[in-house]
C-alpha cells in the first residue's frame, strides 16, 4: 500500500512540473506570437487603407497581399494556428486561434500600439473587438 502511494504522489510530482514547464513555454511562445501579432496586424491595417472597400477574399489571400512587401511578418510561428483577418472600415482587426478554430488566443486592431485581447481563458474564436472612429478599440484589455 505504501508503494502504491509512493508511486502516486511521484507521478502527482512530475505531472506538476511538467505542467509548469508547459505553463512556461506556452507564456513564452505567447509573448512571441504577441509581437508578430502586433507587426502582422499594421501590415494588413495599412493594406485595408488602401482600399476602396471591403475586401471579399480569403483570409489567406488578404494576409498574403497585405504582406507581399515583406514576407516575413507572415511568421512560421502563426503555421500552428487559424488566422483570421476582418475589415471594420478602414480598420483591420486580426484574430488568431487554436489550430481547430475553436479556441481564441488573441485578438488585434492594427492600428493601435498594443496588443488589444489576449485570451488565457476558454473563449470561442470569434471577433470581439470593435474598432471605432479615430482608433478607438472597444471590448479589448484593460490598459
Amino acid at each position: 500500500m505504501k508503494h502504491r502511494i509512493l508511486i502516486s504522489l511521484i507521478a502527482a510530482l512530475l505531472l506538476g512540473a511538467c505542467a509548469s514547464i508547459a505553463a512556461t513555454t506556452d507564456a513564452k511562445e505567447r509573448g512571441i506570437l504577441s509581437t508578430k501579432m502586433m507587426n502582422l496586424s499594421s501590415a494588413v491595417d495599412t493594406y485595408f487603407e488602401s482600399l476602396p472597400e471591403m475586401p471579399f477574399d480569403t483570409n489567406e489571400n488578404i494576409l498574403k497581399l497585405a504582406t507581399r512587401h515583406d514576407p516575413s511578418l507572415l511568421a512560421p510561428e502563426f503555421q500552428p494556428y487559424v488566422l483570421k483577418a476582418q475589415y471594420q472600415n478602414p480598420y483591420a482587426v486580426l484574430l488568431l486561434c487554436s489550430k481547430d478554430g475553436k479556441q481564441a488566443i488573441m485578438e488585434d486592431a492594427g492600428c493601435s500600439a498594443r496588443l488589444d485581447r489576449q485570451v488565457t481563458g476558454h473563449a470561442p474564436c470569434a471577433f470581439t473587438l470593435a474598432v471605432q472612429s479615430g482608433c478607438q478599440v472597444k471590448g479589448g484589455d484593460p490598459q
